[in-house]
């Protein structure tokens, strides 16, 4: 059974498999874009590459625990700085 409770900022924190949850929603397109183009940014920084699936106006990210573990604080910091960025745009929810 899949678990969920509150994660950093908005994320959902997901049990099994170990992962933390957020969708972003954006006014426009050209705010989206620019969101997915930092967070690109952010995974060559650290390393991390979080599952992404995105529309016109939503980025939905989950980040997970490193090979199968339980979700530690890289992927918390990770989950912040992405929070950072998608609030770089006015229009962020």
């Amino acid at each position: 059974m899949t678990t969920k409770s509150p994660g950093p900022d908005g994320w959902t924190e997901v049990e099994r498999p170990s992962s933390l949850y957020r969708r972003f929603e954006f006014a426009a397109y050209p705010e989206a874009q620019a969101f997915l183009e930092r967070l690109a940014g952010l995974s060559l920084e650290t390393g991390l590459y979080p599952d992404l699936s995105f529309s016109r106006t939503t980025v939905n990210v989950k980040v997970y625990g490193s090979d199968g573990a339980a979700v530690g604080a890289e992927a918390r910091e990770f989950a912040a700085r992405a929070q950072a960025l998608a609030t770089v745009d006015a229009g962020v929810t």
